[in-house]
């Protein structure tokens, strides 16, 4: 479906060449297209500000196809979550936005330019979700026998972002550190679970949590 601006064009030009007069149109400036872009917190959806983004995009021009994207505007979110990123208006296969703050999880989306026929203005939230670099240690800080073991695992919800793995592992020795490092998502409390053996003997499964602050490179050490 053509826009009525874009049929006003096309009138306006069939009858300039046809009469060769003023005919009171008035030529239709490529006005700057735009993406209002709001981030939210993926968790409540409060706003989120300080928040990097940019817009990229692939084109045609003069039968070329460029496969890779060129940045065409970038801005930050203000106080209330907020920023208008503009562009000129260009024979576009796709935009691509993106987030590029350290402190939270990347987002990426790609945008189809025919959302631009209806109008020149478009509004995208994005739900962000804040990320802490996390090691999880697993001590045996009361060694009994080489039977002692761990059962241990997070109770995290496996989402959108490559995160701490919650699978199941069991640890056994006298000695045993286990240790791994990942991504968690933050500013919100891990929940764990884990039982012990001693002198051969499984005990109750025990669940707590540990608070990840967003930015933080957080040493977790679990002795048992």
């Amino acid at each position: 479906m053509k826009t009525a601006k874009w049929l006003l064009s096309v009138m306006c030009a069939t009858l300039t060449m046809t009469v060769g007069t003023h005919t009171g149109c008035r030529p239709v400036p490529e006005a700057n297209l735009s993406f209002e872009i709001s981030t939210k917190l993926a968790y409540n959806g409060a706003p989120v500000p300080d928040i990097a983004l940019s817009v990229e995009s692939r084109t045609v021009g003069n039968g070329v196809f460029n496969g890779s994207y060129d940045r065409i505007a970038e801005g930050i979110t203000n106080s209330e979550g907020t920023v208008e990123l503009m562009f000129p208006r260009s024979n576009a296969l796709d935009y691509r936005i993106t987030s590029e703050e350290n402190d939270w999880f990347e987002r990426q989306i790609l945008i189809n330019p025919d959302v631009f026929l209806d109008s020149e203005k478009q509004s995208i939230a994005l739900a962000m979700t804040p990320r802490a670099e996390i090691t999880i240690r697993l001590l045996n800080a009361n060694p009994v026998d080489a039977m002692d073991a761990i059962q241990f695992r997070t109770l995290n919800t496996q989402g959108d972002y490559p995160t701490c793995s919650n699978a199941w592992g069991t640890f056994s020795g006298l000695d045993v550190v286990e240790e791994r490092t990942c991504w968690i998502e933050a500013d919100r409390y891990l929940a764990y679970t884990y039982r012990t053996m001693r002198n051969g003997e499984w005990v109750d499964y025990v669940t707590d949590s540990t608070y990840v602050p967003r930015g933080e490179s957080l040493i977790f050490t679990l002795p048992w």
